[in-house]
């Protein structure tokens, strides 16, 4: 029973009614069982999430480190087609374009483990900022946006309206841990969902609460005894070496600072220093080792919720054959 974690990718322009109560923030982690679920789940809850582009801090060293989608499978890239080409014809039937976009391959190429632990990748990239700069500037030429830019005022809220339907509520879950989701169940993208997965409501529950185990999981990790101890030794090796951090958060808001940033060789540096104190302090093997139980745990602990999200997924990926099939052919 793998908890995967969704893809997030450059969202299309649709904007998602949803409503979810303040809870804490947490970050990513290496892909892992619990934290695969959410790869096509998130991608989706993006993808539903900007036709209006622009929609508590624990202490230092406490907190998790951002959220990871994992990587891209086969199955991620075969429902996110078939979800685009349903939501395509859906808003063209209501008189408007979408061009449907690609899963982003390099969706997690910005989100980061407990600590960096990829000795090339920190040597290739540091923290990123390069894949960050190419992420955003996809985004600001998605298509999407600029054909919403451009549509007058009424047509733009006729799309809001088509896209998600006249008002934010249908579709209300509770979240493990506390708060609440809310979005609507009409509109082209409740539509392709529908489409896609048979029963809209119970595949929004579903999916959404175990999305909700990641963060959940992530902060237990960082709570966890036998991490803050590694956190510890992995604060002291990165003070020999010359950074003065609590803990890997610290050095990565550093490192991609849009304010002052670092410069590619001061970042490059940085990373490759954390990855050699994330491995001499063994906090890369035992985050790893506390991601995985935290994870078992959870998907004991919300064995319902993961089987529905795991069995509405299995269900759909005939269907996702069959819409990309039947649109190759038209």
């Amino acid at each position: 029973m793998a908890l995967r974690s969704p893809v997030s990718s450059s969202p299309p322009l649709v904007l998602d009614h949803r409503r979810r109560s303040p809870m804490p923030r947490h970050s990513p982690v290496h892909s892992s069982p619990l934290a695969t679920a959410v790869a096509v789940t998130s991608a989706t809850i993006a993808l539903a999430a900007t036709l209006l582009a622009g929609l508590g801090q624990p202490l230092a060293g406490e907190r998790p480190p951002p959220a990871s989608a994992g990587a891209v499978t086969a199955d991620d890239r075969l429902l996110h087609d078939a979800e685009q080409r349903l939501l395509r014809d859906c808003m063209r039937r209501h008189g408007f374009t979408y061009e449907v976009f690609p899963l982003d391959d390099d969706s997690g190429a910005t989100d980061f483990v407990y600590v960096l632990d990829d000795e090339d990748r920190a040597r290739r990239h540091g923290y990123g900022s390069d894949l960050r700069r190419q992420r955003d500037a996809r985004t600001a030429s998605d298509p999407n946006r600029a054909y919403f830019a451009a549509l007058p005022a009424d047509r733009k809220a006729a799309a809001l309206a088509a896209a998600n339907g006249t008002s934010p509520k249908g579709l209300t879950v509770t979240l493990p841990g506390g708060g609440s989701l809310q979005r609507s169940d009409t509109g082209c993208v409740a539509e392709s969902r529908r489409g896609l997965y048979g029963d809209l409501g119970a595949w929004f529950r579903a999916s959404a609460r175990v999305e909700a185990l990641v963060r959940i999981r992530r902060s237990r990790v960082v709570a966890d005894p036998g991490y803050r101890e590694r956190l510890g030794a992995w604060r002291e090796c990165m003070r020999r070496a010359g950074h003065a951090f609590a803990a890997p958060a610290d050095a990565r808001a550093a490192a991609l600072s849009p304010e002052r940033p670092l410069g590619r060789e001061r970042e490059v540096a940085l990373a490759l220093a954390e990855v050699r104190c994330g491995r001499d302090a063994e906090l890369a093997r035992t985050a790893r080792d506390l991601d995985a139980h935290h994870g078992r745990l959870l998907a004991g602990e919300y064995r319902a919720d993961v089987e529905t999200r795991d069995r509405l997924r299995s269900a759909a990926l005939p269907r996702a054959h069959r819409i990309l099939g039947a649109d190759e052919q038209a």
